[in-house]
């Protein structure tokens, strides 16, 4: 049976280099705040937390 990715905000996780990931993530928290400058290094730690912690979970969802 095929393995579904797990999936972040709608973004699949495991089929990219975590870092482009992460940055895709800080991009559209940054489209969802109007595009406006500012917040770039919050964004990026939001999505960090987000995508490791749903490759964690993938993880773990593997593991059982």
């Amino acid at each position: 049976m095929p393995r579904t990715p797990a999936t972040v905000k709608g973004i699949a996780v495991g089929n990219l280099p975590l870092q482009e990931q992460i940055q895709r993530r800080a991009y559209e928290l940054y489209v969802q705040r109007g595009n406006q400058s500012g917040s770039e290094i919050d964004d990026w730690l939001q999505a960090e937390e987000e995508i490791l912690m749903a490759h964690e979970h993938a993880k773990n969802d593997r593991e059982k």
